[in-house]
Parts: C-alpha cells; sequence; structure tokens
C-alpha cells in the first residue's frame, strides 16, 4: 500500500542517514570496511523490524465453538500454523477485534477487505472457532487459496448439550453475569455474542441476558447447526475440505496439509470442566489488572498533591 511504500521510503533514507553520518560510509577508493558492513546490517534490521507483519491465512475453520476448535487449534499450532481462535481475543483483550467482528455479524460478513486486514496484519494464518468460523464464506473470498477443516460433533444434541453448558451461558453464571456488565472489554464482548448469535439464528434478535436464552431457541440453533453443517459441504470445493474427526488423529489433518506427523500425541484440549476454570482465571486476571492500574494511579496522586503542598509551603515560608 501507499502508507508502506512510504513508510519504508523513510526508514530508507534515515538508515542512510545513520550509515553516512556516522562516518561508516564507504572508503574513498568504494571499499567496505568492517565498520561499514556492521552499520550496514545495523540499518537493515532496524528497516526489517519496523515492517509490518503480513499473512495470508492457509486454513480456515468452519466448525461452529464446542465442536473441538480449541484441539484443532493445538495441532495447527503444532503444524506451524499462528492460529487465530476466541482464546486469542480473551488473551490478548483484542477490544478491537470484539468491535470487527461485532459489525460482521451485523452485515453478514461483507467486509471482506477488514477481514483481509485483520488477519495480514495480525500476521494469522489459520482461524478456527468463532467468531471467525461465523465468517468462514467471506474468509474464502479474502483468501482462495486457504483450505478449509470443517469440525463437528457425533450428533446436533452432543453439540447442543457441550455449548448450552460453556458458551452459551457463561455471561448468564455468578461473577461472570457481574463481569459483563462491569468490566469495558467484557462489556464490548457481550455485546459482540448478542450479534454472533443473532446472526447464528438468520437475524433474529437475541441477547445473553434474555431469561429464556438459549434454551428458548433450542430449535432454531439446533436447525443452525445442521444447516451450518451441510452448506459447509455444499459451498467448499472437496479437494479444499476436510471434515476432520479428531479421533483418527495426525494422519488425516497431515495429509490433507501436506505436514510431517509430529512426534507427539495428538491434542485434546478445552474439555468442559475446563471452560469455565480457563474463563474465571483469565476474567480475575482482569479484575486485577484495573485495581493495580488505580492504585498505582491513587499512589502517584497522593505523591503529586504531597510534593504540590511541600512547594506552596516553602513558598510561603
Amino acid at each position: 500500500s501507499t502508507i508502506n511504500i512510504s513508510r519504508s521510503h523513510f526508514l530508507n533514507r534515515h538508515c542512510n542517514h545513520i550509515f553516512f553520518s556516522s562516518g561508516f560510509g564507504p572508503t574513498a577508493s568504494g571499499a567496505m570496511t568492517p565498520a561499514n558492513t556492521i552499520a550496514l546490517i545495523g540499518a537493515l534490521l532496524v528497516l526489517l523490524a519496523a515492517s509490518p507483519s503480513h499473512a495470508a491465512l492457509e486454513v480456515i475453520g468452519s466448525g461452529y465453538g464446542r465442536t473441538g476448535t480449541d484441539t484443532l487449534r493445538e495441532a495447527l499450532n503444532e503444524l506451524g500454523y499462528n492460529t487465530y481462535h476466541m482464546r486469542e481475543i480473551f488473551n490478548g483483550q483484542l477490544i478491537s477485534d470484539v468491535h470487527l467482528w461485532h459489525a460482521q455479524a451485523e452485515n453478514n460478513c461483507a467486509d471482506v477487505d477488514a477481514l483481509r486486514d485483520l488477519f495480514e496484519k495480525g500476521g494469522w494464518t489459520a482461524a478456527v472457532d468463532f467468531p471467525a468460523s461465523m465468517c468462514y464464506e467471506s474468509l474464502m473470498k479474502a483468501f482462495p487459496d486457504a483450505k478449509v477443516i470443517h469440525t463437528q460433533r457425533k450428533s446436533a444434541e452432543q453439540w447442543w448439550d457441550s455449548a448450552t453448558n460453556s458458551i452459551m451461558i457463561v455471561g448468564k453464571k455468578f461473577p461472570f453475569n457481574i463481569i459483563y456488565m462491569t468490566v469495558p472489554f467484557f462489556k464490548a464482548h457481550k455485546s459482540m455474542c448478542d450479534a454472533m448469535w443473532s446472526f447464528v439464528l438468520g437475524g433474529k434478535k437475541v441477547t445473553i441476558h434474555d431469561v429464556d436464552f438459549p434454551h428458548g431457541y433450542k430449535e432454531e440453533f439446533i436447525s443452525a447447526y445442521e444447516a451450518n453443517n451441510a452448506r459447509v459441504k455444499k459451498v467448499v470445493p472437496k479437494k479444499k475440505l476436510l471434515v476432520h474427526n479428531h479421533s483418527k488423529g495426525w494422519t488425516e489433518i497431515c495429509k490433507f496439509l501436506g505436514k510431517e506427523i509430529p512426534a507427539i500425541p495428538y491434542p485434546h484440549s478445552n474439555k468442559r470442566e475446563d471452560f469455565f476454570k480457563g474463563v474465571l482465571i483469565l476474567s480475575l486476571q482482569m479484575i486485577f489488572g484495573v485495581f493495580a492500574a488505580l492504585a498505582t494511579f491513587l499512589f502517584s496522586l497522593k505523591k503529586l498533591i504531597g510534593l504540590f503542598s511541600r512547594n506552596e509551603k516553602s513558598k510561603v515560608e
């Protein structure tokens, strides 16, 4: 882009200035001395470090959350991919991503350019789980060379049981219901989830704090889940699609992606009993961070007031 080219030109001029003004330029004979070489390498490292990170998605996950997407994330990372997952949004407190996915859910994933920018600039090479999986078709447009891995449960009822005992109700349980109403990141995340579940239900407006959510919408959610499984198999070219069964381990996925089979067991992560533990630990860490920042601010304010008082006292004396 123009911005990147301009930045490169600026850095190039800056590195040249350092290089020549430091007396490390070529000698009169044009020969490069050791000092010249060191300065040149340093200038190049500065340029490379400042360059934006660009990547292209190679793997797109089309399965709903709670279909083994975290296990897939771990497997893909082990195979060398940098995998985007809801866990990354939480761990990095990526509130700008939360706002982007909220907008995508409300406009039917129509902003393909915004999706492309998110993954290219973030350096992500794979994306699985909600919210990315709701936009898998748009991601296929943004990254036409990517392969698609689809995960699903043995039955829709099995998926429903898992989802309604984890991701669909986390915001309704104490202390998460308080956290989701008070902590800015979680307030934004709650709004994104409302938009995401509404998208899944074909635009029907729902909110996770509705009394009848999610169980009042069981038939619609199961219908949406089954429709997604069917549509993936219809719209994704067969040569680019793997409907992955985690029980088959490394063999199936490595063959599909052209990767060597790792010398470690195939992962199995984010079991239901671990889900709430992970979210609670992260929530407490975020709350502790807020209080720590507040305490630091108050301590600094107290020191500043004390310093001001002493200065005023010395003026009077």
